[in-house]
């Protein structure tokens, strides 16, 4: 077993983020240090027993607090968790255990919401840049419980090597997750979901579920995403996907602006296409499974399947 050091991005809420640290003293297997990254918070966080706390002067995002927290790190494993996360006590032991049985680069567990319906597991992707965290508001159940291997996670609670776990800081908070999958597969890393590895997340804490600026930055940072990897080859697919998820925001009462930038893009290998057809038959598959959501149900419709 390795060594592992955890961080936490905190945003205020100070005392979630002693909670988060206690209980991570309190794994089965505890990591060798904890530090925890305040991002600006507009009181600086007070020390924290158990972990050592660096600040940014300003708030830079999710992306920028768990770079900070890795450039800190002196192990060769890192786990970068929310602070609103409960871990069960068995979640580091068993995440680093996969890590050294399957020879991946990462792993992932499954995470519940507080009324018990899952609140996810492992991430897939489509090719119009849709991400769905599979399983999200499903009862838990077989297709939920199988370890698998795996090309895309969420950094809610993921536990990685430390070489090439930063993010892109550009995305400030929100699908930065997303696009790190994406960039990691197609350099061939691998991870895998373990589903005894489980934890119970809040959930939108520090932004809050419906802010104004979670949807402008998902709305963001999917733009970002198809811009920099998809078009212009699903430039079909993003239209359609794009078209949906303004639909889904309108819905709710949400329209925010979302100013236009320069995206340049980024390399894309020959894997890509192949990563992209099999995730979003996976994802294809599952939600046909577990009763497809209204959203998903009119991509597919919408757009044409892939073999």
């Amino acid at each position: 077993m390795g060594q592992v050091t955890a961080i936490i991005p905190a945003f205020g809420h100070e005392v979630l983020t002693q909670g988060a640290v206690l209980r991570l003293r309190r794994q089965t297997r505890p990591p060798e240090e904890i530090i925890v990254v305040d991002d600006g918070s507009a009181e600086a966080l007070a020390p924290i027993a158990g972990a050592r706390v660096l600040r940014h002067e300003s708030n830079l995002g999710f992306a920028a607090a768990v770079n900070t927290g890795l450039r800190a790190s002196m192990t060769g494993l890192v786990a970068v968790i929310n602070n609103d996360v409960t871990l069960s006590p068995d979640w580091l032991e068993r995440l680093e255990a996969v890590i050294s049985t399957e020879q991946v680069d990462f792993a992932c567990g499954k995470l519940y919401r507080p009324d018990g319906l899952i609140d996810g597991t492992f991430d897939l992707l489509t090719r119009g840049g849709l991400a769905w965290r599979a399983g999200a508001g499903r009862v838990d159940g077989p297709l939920w419980s199988q370890g698998r291997r795996i090309s895309f996670t969420s950094f809610t609670a993921v536990l990685g090597k430390k070489e090439g776990m930063d993010l892109d800081e550009t995305y400030h908070s929100y699908y930065e997750d997303v696009e790190w999958s994406l960039r990691a597969a197609m350099l061939g890393k691998t991870g895998y979901f373990e589903p005894s590895a489980t934890g119970v997340h809040q959930g939108s804490a520090t932004a809050g579920a419906r802010s104004d600026y979670s949807t402008r930055q998902i709305l963001r940072n999917h733009r970002r995403l198809a811009y920099q990897y998809l078009l212009p080859d699903y430039g079909s697919e993003y239209r359609i996907a794009r078209a949906l998820l303004r639909a889904h925001y309108l819905k709710q009462g949400r329209w925010p602006d979302v100013p236009g930038e320069v995206i340049p893009g980024k390399p894309r290998p020959a894997r890509l296409r192949e990563l992209l057809r099999e995730s979003e038959n996976t994802l294809y598959e599952m939600q046909m499974a577990s009763g497809p959501d209204r959203l998903w149900r009119w991509y597919f419709r919408l757009t044409p399947r892939i073999g």
